[in-house]
């Protein structure tokens, strides 16, 4: 995918109104979706999970979000509080990204317990 290229699910869908709060996006989807002349890239968004801004999920070393964790992101803060941890999900579907987030915790500790045994 160029820079100028939409993802094909965005191609099919170019109306946010079209996609369900709790539907899962990668990154490169939600930028086109959402800000498809920019600002904001899917490297924006990369920087701004990796920064504890956007609450994000990860499965199969792929990073996803919804438009409810979108939200999160652009709620405006004073810069003091930017670095603290996000503000909780509102809205329907907040429940699946918990428990999704959840899972990947889970299977992060498996993982770091099981290499540390070997």
């Amino acid at each position: 995918m160029t820079k100028h290229t939409r993802p094909d699910r965005v191609r099919t869908r170019p109306d946010p109104a079209q996609w369900h709060e709790d539907e899962l996006l990668t990154l490169g989807e939600a930028a086109a979706l959402y800000w498809p002349d920019g600002p904001l890239t899917e490297t924006t968004l990369r920087t701004a999970a990796r920064d504890g801004r956007l609450p994000i999920s990860q499965i199969a070393g792929k990073f996803f979000v919804t438009k409810a964790a979108l939200r999160c992101l652009t709620v405006c803060k004073p810069l003091g509080e930017a670095h603290r941890s996000p503000a909780p999900v509102a809205a329907t579907g907040d429940q699946g990204y918990l428990a999704d987030l959840a899972q990947v915790s889970e299977m992060r500790r498996r993982s770091k317990e099981g290499a540390s045994v070997r």
